[in-house]
C-alpha cells in the first residue's frame, strides 16, 4: 500500500510540473506589425558614427548578415533603418520623431554585394509617396548593454496607420574602428 501511495505522489508530481508553464515571462516577441501584417525581426545591428547611430532590424540570422558583409547574395529580406540623432543609444531613453534622422522599413528586398536592394517599401520618413510617410512616432530603448538590446517603437503613417515594434535580444555592433 505504501508503494501505491508513493507512485500515486510521484506521478501527480510529474503531471503537475509536465503542466506547469515553462514560458519566458518576456511578453516580447521581436516583430513589426504594419497593419494586419507581422514581421518577425531575427537580428539587430547597431552602428555608431560621430553623432549618429544607426539601427537595423531584420528577419535574417546573425550568420547571414555576417556573410552578407562578405558578399554572399541574400534574399526575402525585410530590413528596418533609423539613424539617430546620439553618439550612441541610453537605457530607458526615448528618442522623439524629431530626433530620429532617418527612418524606412522595406520587405522581400535582396543583400546584393553588401547592398540592400529593391524590395517593398512599407513606411519611410520622407519619399515619394506621402502616405508611407512617417508623420509621428518615436523609439523606445529600454535596455541597451553589450549583451543586448531591448527597444519599442511606435509610428503613425500619413494615412493614419499605426505601426508598433518590439525587438528584445543581442546585436550585432559595428564603428568604424570596430566589429563584433
Amino acid at each position: 500500500m505504501k508503494l501505491l501511495k508513493y507512485c500515486t505522489i510521484v506521478l501527480y508530481a510529474l503531471v503537475i510540473t509536465a503542466c506547469a508553464s515553462d514560458d519566458s515571462s518576456n511578453s516580447y516577441e521581436n516583430n513589426i506589425t504594419v497593419e494586419a501584417s507581422t514581421y518577425p525581426m531575427n537580428s539587430a545591428v547597431v552602428e555608431t558614427s560621430f553623432n549618429s547611430v544607426y539601427l537595423n532590424l531584420t528577419n535574417i540570422s546573425e550568420i547571414q548578415i555576417e556573410d552578407s558583409f562578405l558578399g554572399t547574395t541574400i534574399t526575402n529580406v525585410d530590413l528596418f533603418t533609423a539613424q539617430i540623432n546620439d553618439s550612441d543609444f541610453t537605457p530607458n531613453s526615448t528618442y522623439e520623431f524629431h530626433e530620429i534622422s532617418s527612418l524606412e522599413f522595406v520587405v522581400n528586398g535582396s543583400i546584393i554585394n553588401g547592398e540592400y536592394e529593391d524590395g517593398f517599401v512599407q513606411f519611410y520618413k520622407s519619399g515619394n509617396n506621402s502616405d508611407l510617410e512617417i508623420t509621428e512616432g518615436s523609439i523606445t530603448i529600454i535596455d541597451y548593454d553589450v549583451d543586448g538590446i531591448q527597444l519599442s517603437f511606435s509610428f503613425t503613417r500619413a494615412d493614419g496607420l499605426e505601426i508598433t515594434g518590439v525587438y528584445d535580444g543581442s546585436y550585432i555592433y559595428i564603428n568604424e574602428f570596430y566589429l563584433d
